[in-house]
């Protein structure tokens, strides 16, 4: 009996003076480690509306976006080109970068090896186009695709300098005549 009391007068100091019906509350306090926990969240949550919202120090989602994307671009050197800088390149050296990119790329899974075009893609070693044969309009194929035509576009994918290299050898294929060349389609170009 005398282990009963003892029970009972340890629990008497945590009941408080709430009584409802004869039913007493206990109070239970959490644990300090939670407690502490929970002052630390209020804290970062008070440093971080100030820092933020308050004092306007942090930049928001946006801001942040761009400034990464800016530092990306610049990291790995992704410029545009502008119209004027649009010249087909001649030199051996980057006519076989360009073949490279477009093995790469896996062009000619719908062009051809040798781009003469399949069921899928359109011949491009004839004189017929379908979006124009300058390297301006090859150029913004290759960068913008033909979404309505399956033409994937390359611009996420790599740079401008190399879509440039890649337009320069498809330009050096026109008229070369492969074997098994699909029929022509587009407007016939004379340049």
């Amino acid at each position: 009996m005398s282990e009963e009391k003892i029970k009972h007068t340890e629990q008497d100091d945590h009941i408080t003076d709430h009584d409802y019906d004869g039913i007493k509350e206990l109070d239970n306090p959490p644990p300090r480690w939670i407690m502490l926990l929970f002052y630390i969240t209020i804290g970062w949550a008070i440093i971080y509306g100030a820092y933020y919202f308050w004092l306007k120090e942090g930049d928001h989602q946006d801001a942040e976006y761009a400034r990464k994307s800016e530092k990306h671009d610049q990291k790995y050197q992704i410029a545009s080109l502008s119209a004027d800088d649009l010249v087909a390149f001649t030199d051996e050296v980057s006519l076989a970068e360009g073949k490279q990119i477009y093995t790469e790329m896996a062009c000619m899974a719908c062009h051809g090896l040798n781009g003469e075009g399949n069921a899928i893609g359109p011949n491009l070693t004839d004189k017929f186009w379908i979006h124009g044969c300058d390297i301006q309009s090859v150029f913004n194929v290759i960068k913008n695709g033909v979404p309505a035509k399956g033409m994937t576009a390359f611009k996420g994918q790599i740079s401008d300098e190399k879509i440039q290299k890649v337009a320069s050898y498809i330009l050096s294929m026109k008229d070369s005549n492969p074997a098994n060349a699909k029929d022509p389609q587009g407007v016939e170009c004379n340049n």
